[in-house]
C-alpha cells in the first residue's frame, strides 16, 4: 500500500491517522500506537497457544489418573476386602465388618518362583549375540574393571541436554518461565551487578555440573561501561566466546536491553555494542537473540527504577528466551 501524503503529513497504513514527521517514508508507515497493538496481538497469539497446550496436558493427566484408579480398584476387593486370583472379576458377598472394623487376617503370600527368562538365550549360543544373555552379570563385571560387550548390548537412554542461562540482574525472574517445562535440566544463573569479565572468570564454575555440550544462553553487558573501555569490552566478549566454545556447540548471546533511565548517549552506546555483538556472533557461529524492538516501545515492562524488568517484562523476556532455546535444541 502506498503512503498517501497531504502536504507535510504522513498517513499510518493501519489506523489511517496522519502524523507530522521530519523524515519521509517511501513504504508503509505505522504509528507508535499501531506498533504497540501489533505487539500485543502477537503476545496474545502466543498466550492462546500456551493455553491450548496446557489444556491438552491437563486432559492427558486426567485420563492417566482415571486409568490408574480403575486399575487399582480392579485389583482390590469390594469394601476393602482383599481378593484372591480366582475371585477377581466375580461376585463377592460382603459381610458385616468387612470394611475393616475388626481385625483382618493377613493372607499368606504365595511362594514366588524366581526364574531367569533369559536362560534360553544362554543355551543357544549361535543364534543371538551375548549382549542380552549376560545382562545379570553386567554389574559385577563392570565392578571388576571388565568392560561390557560392545556389540549387541542394550543401549541406555540418552540423557536430555542441559540448558544454562547466565546473566546479570536483568534475568533474575526469568527462571519462572525458562525452568517451567523442565526444572531438572534447565538452570538460570543470575549474577547481580556482573559484567562480561565476571562471567569470563566464572565459566568453568557455572557450567561445571551441566554435563557434556550443554545449551548456553548469555545475557550480559548492561553494567559494562563503553566509554574508554570499548577495546577491552570487545576482548572480554572474545575471551568469553572462546571459553564457551570449548564447553558447548550451542551458544546464544542475548541482546542488551534498552535502559529507560539512561541518557541518549548511553542508549547510543548500547546500540553500538549490540550491533558489534550481532556481527561478531554471526562470524563466530553463535546465535543472537534480538530484543530492542520489543522493549524500546514497551517501557511499561520495566519496574520503578527504570532499569530492571517488572513481572510482565520478565515474562516477555523469558518467553522469548525459551522460544529461541527450543529452536536451538531442535
Amino acid at each position: 500500500m502506498s503512503v498517501s501524503k497531504l502536504e507535510d503529513l504522513t498517513q499510518c497504513t493501519s489506523c489511517c491517522m496522519y502524523a507530522c514527521l521530519e523524515e519521509s517514508f517511501q513504504g508503509p508507515y505505522l504509528c507508535s500506537k499501531c506498533e504497540r497493538v501489533a505487539l500485543l496481538e502477537a503476545h496474545i497469539g502466543d498466550l492462546e497457544g500456551q493455553i491450548v497446550t496446557l489444556r491438552q496436558i491437563d486432559n492427558l493427566e486426567r485420563s492417566l489418573l482415571l486409568t490408574e484408579q480403575s486399575i487399582v480398584e480392579e485389583s482390590r476387593g469390594v469394601g476393602g476386602v482383599e481378593l484372591t486370583g480366582e475371585q477377581v472379576g466375580s461376585w463377592v458377598s460382603v459381610t458385616r465388618g468387612s470394611r475393616g472394623g475388626g481385625k483382618r487376617k493377613r493372607l499368606a503370600s504365595p511362594d514366588l518362583a524366581h526364574t531367569n527368562r533369559f536362560a534360553p538365550l544362554s543355551e543357544d549360543v549361535g543364534c543371538i549375540s551375548s549382549g542380552v544373555a549376560v545382562l545379570e552379570e553386567a554389574a559385577p563385571s563392570n565392578s571388576r574393571g571388565i568392560s561390557p560387550p560392545s556389540n549387541g548390548g542394550i543401549k541406555r537412554a540418552s540423557k536430555p541436554r542441559q540448558v544454562v542461562v547466565v546473566g546479570d540482574s536483568i534475568i533474575k525472574r526469568v527462571d519462572r518461565v525458562i525452568c517451567r517445562a523442565d526444572r531438572l535440566n534447565r538452570t538460570v544463573c543470575c549474577l547481580p551487578g556482573a559484567r562480561v569479565r565476571h562471567v569470563v572468570d566464572r565459566v568453568d564454575r557455572l557450567l561445571g555440573g551441566a554435563g557434556d555440550d550443554p545449551a548456553v544462553m548469555v545475557h550480559i553487558g548492561t553494567n559494562d561501561k563503553v566509554r574508554g573501555r570499548w577495546k577491552d569490552l570487545k576482548n572480554d566478549f572474545r575471551e568469553l566466546g572462546s571459553k564457551l566454545k570449548k564447553r558447548s556447540s550451542k551458544v546464544v548471546f542475548s541482546e542488551i536491553l534498552p535502559v529507560p533511565r539512561a541518557t541518549v548517549e548511553r542508549q547510543r552506546e548500547i546500540r553500538e555494542v549490540n550491533a558489534w555483538l550481532k556481527a561478531w556472533c554471526r562470524k563466530e557461529g553463535f546465535g543472537f537473540l534480538e530484543h530492542w524492538a520489543h522493549f524500546a516501545l514497551g517501557y511499561n515492562l520495566y519496574s520503578h527504577d527504570r532499569l530492571h524488568l517488572n513481572g510482565r517484562g520478565s515474562a516477555v523476556l523469558g518467553e522469548r528466551m525459551v522460544k529461541r532455546l527450543e529452536e536451538t535444541l531442535n
